[in-house]
């Protein structure tokens, strides 16, 4: 990878994952198996690798899910990419089980995170050897979700580290997985950096400076004994959701923030819409919307103002080159050229059809339901001053009016309420007379309430304040008009801008966000950045090329969500300071998202559904010991030699088996699932009865 250009996260993990399979070299005459479980599979598609990719490798013939049943293949040579879960493990020890016939000729296993030693040792013992030709530990535990986004797509982190009913019992180990995600990203795109974080004054809430300090362990230990490259190293930044409750709250009118607040929009990219088939027909289609959509990736980090005039534009257009005929040429050569367009045609009409369906609906929202004079106050309330630059000198009563109007949604009014709070002293008995003027259940009130898990002061130490008069007269009933205004520019920035910026410009206040690495380290690494005398200097005129190269790289992680905003400042800021700057979270949020996780932070979610029913995995087994050297092995090609024990414990020499315990694991092995009954033929010819029928029928669905 050439550290002078720009990350793709998508492309780098696209990459790895087919070059891992190309660096598989199968004897000759046999062929490739690509065998995925669940959550390979969804990093797979997350980085654009599908099915055509994989098939497109050299001698490749099929890809495979591990969780379902498949059938024994002779000349085929599997290629596993798995998690080292205890599931998966199992399914591929059912492939190559010591004592019967293998289900491929060999294997070769890429696990995406690093095993721990219970789990390798389970592997080795359970396998013939003499099958497993390769293995290997990729660290690509993560989901790219566009080309400088990434995320560890794992919501039930945010209620782990900041729930009160969950943190004390699983924030040490939600901070340990955070961590080696976060070395499964930077091992991928092959970067050591220099670690800081975000120091909270508040002693308690120290997420941002654990996950820190994890982390540059987790770096030094995998990249022990390896030089750090370039004279610039990376920066990875590590913040938490305390740093800014305000963003996820605020109505942002660009185009990807705006339409995934207001419209049932799924994981971000799928919108389903009404359309037409090529008879007329109307049909439901559903559009994606990533960075493969040329339009969607010009439009998504415009102001919805901007949207329209640029979708006016290019349809205009579009429709004006539809229309115009060929000057030269006899009749057969225009046919011939209208066909050639004819399928792009079509793509592009669909492209904008899809654009032009979501303004619509983004508009009309707005229209309906005053968001635009909403968020015009909750950009007020963010930054504590008015459009005009004016400080007012209460916002209570603009507040308090479309708390009181039944025309504004109650979500609506619940995210005003949050911002009221969090930027306002409000007392409690203010806040209960604020939530009966809005008329929200405890439930919704739960949701503000909870930002106390946040770190928001609710109950500030100010004097009791004054009766409010105008909070009386609304709670009997007032009025509101409505006035027409044009959209305001956001006039609040997300934290992470003056972050980027501090970081960039090294303005950054040490004390607030200090480094991990202690100060005579720092020195040792800034020490290479030396000034060459002029008899050493060298020409520069060959690197003309090279000034749009990045000034620099930035790796900006938030532990808690990060918001559709703050990926277009990471994206803004990127191509304004010529930095290389990703972004990423443990998961995506949205404020509908961000809402409904406020509600469920003080006791946490509630337990997932039981999974679809699978083919079940063998049977645990137990194994000769509980821990073993993984550079030792039978023979010098040992496969499980290979791996690299990153994070395991002492690498002990495992006992030699005992007599007995063979004997109990050739037991085991003859114990082995049995096959699943098969559904019953039905020879029964068109003369039997009903009744037997009915019978049969009721005997498989118990049997089932």
């Amino acid at each position: 990878m050439n550290m002078n250009q720009p990350i793709s996260i998508t492309d780098t993990l696209k990459r790895r994952f087919l070059e891992a399979i190309d660096n598989v070299k199968v004897e000759p005459g046999r062929y490739k198996y690509v065998i995925v479980d669940a959550r390979a599979a969804d990093i797979m598609a997350s980085a654009g690798c599908h099915l055509a990719d994989v098939l497109a490798r050299e001698g490749t013939m099929y890809l495979e899910n591990l969780e379902k049943r498949r059938s024994p293949a002779v000349n085929v040579e599997a290629i596993y990419f798995a998690m080292p879960t205890e599931d998966s493990v199992r399914r591929i020890i059912r492939d190559f089980k010591n004592g019967r016939p293998a289900t491929y000729s060999a294997g070769h296993l890429f696990f995406l995170a690093a095993m721990d030693d219970k789990t390798f040792d389970h592997l080795r013992a359970s396998t013939d050897a003499k099958y497993i030709k390769s293995l290997k530990e990729l660290f690509m535990d993560f989901y790219a979700v566009e080309s400088r986004v990434f995320s560890l797509n794992n919501r039930n982190a945010f209620f782990n580290l900041f729930c009160p009913m969950l943190k004390e019992q699983n924030q040490h180990a939600e901070i340990n997985s955070i961590s080696k995600q976060l070395i499964s990203v930077c091992a991928s795109l092959q970067v050591n950096p220099i670690v800081s974080y975000y120091r909270a004054n508040d002693l308690t809430m120290q997420t941002s400076k654990n996950i820190a300090m994890t982390v540059q362990t987790d770096l030094d230990e995998y990249f022990k004994g390896q030089p750090r490259i370039g004279l610039k190293p990376p920066h990875l930044m590590i913040i938490d959701r305390t740093i800014d409750p305000i963003t996820p709250i605020l109505h942002d009118f660009y185009y990807q923030a705006l339409a995934t607040d207001l419209l049932p929009i799924k994981d971000g990219t799928k919108y389903e819409y009404n359309s037409f088939k090529e008879d007329g027909t109307p049909c439901e289609k559903v559009a994606i919307l990533d960075e493969n959509d040329k339009t969607f990736t010009k439009i998504r980090h415009n102001h919805i103002t901007d949207c329209i005039k640029f979708l006016k534009s290019n349809v205009d257009s579009f429709v004006a080159e539809a229309m115009s005929k060929p000057t030269t040429g006899n009749q057969l050569d225009a046919i011939r050229e209208q066909m050639a367009k004819l399928p792009q045609f079509q793509e592009n009409k669909e492209k904008y059809s899809v654009h032009l369906s979501i303004v619509n609906e983004c508009l009309e929202f707005i229209k309906h339901n005053k968001l635009v004079d909403i968020s015009g106050l909750e950009q007020s309330l963010a930054t504590g001053q008015l459009a005009s630059g004016e400080i007012p000198k209460s916002f209570d009563p603009e507040v308090a009016a479309f708390l009181d109007d039944s025309s504004v949604r109650m979500v609506d009014r619940l995210r005003l309420l949050m911002l009221f709070f969090i930027t306002q002293a409000v007392p409690q008995e203010m806040r209960n007379q604020l939530f009966q003027l809005s008329r929200c259940n405890y439930a919704d009130r739960d949701i503000a309430n909870n930002l106390e898990f946040l770190g928001v002061k609710l109950d500030v130490a100010a004097p009791p304040p004054a009766k409010k008069w105008w909070i009386t007269e609304l709670l009997k009933k007032k009025s509101v008009t409505e006035d027409d205004i044009e959209y305001d520019l956001p006039r609040y920035s997300p934290v992470i801008k003056s972050i980027i910026e501090g970081v960039v410009n090294g303005t950054l206040d040490r004390d607030q966000y200090p480094y991990t690495l202690a100060p005579d380290q720092l020195e040792t690494i800034q020490a290479r950045k030396t000034v060459r005398s002029l008899r050493s200097a060298q020409p520069t005129f060959h690197h003309k090329g090279r000034r749009n190269e990045p000034q620099g790289r930035l790796i900006l992680f938030i532990a808690g969500g990060v918001t559709y905003n703050e990926i277009r400042i990471a994206y803004e800021s990127a191509a304004a300071h010529n930095w290389d700057i990703l972004i990423g979270s443990t998961h995506i949020i949205t404020p509908p998202s961000f809402m409904d996780d406020m509600r469920m932070l003080r006791n946490g979610p509630p337990p997932p559904p039981p999974p679809p029913p699978r083919s079940p995995s063998p049977p645990p087994e137990s194994h000769a010991s509980s821990s073993s050297n993984r550079t030792s092995g039978s023979g010098g090609s040992n496969p499980f030699a290979s791996v690299k024990n990153v994070f395991g414990g002492p690498l002990n020499k495992p006992p030699k088996e005992q007599p007995h315990q063979q004997h109990l694991q050739q037991q085991q092995q003859q114990q082995v699932m049995q096959p699943l009954p098969q559904r019953p033929s039905n020879q029964l010819n068109s003369s039997d009865s009903s009744r037997v029928k009915d019978k049969l029928k009721g005997f498989w669905n118990e049997l089932k």
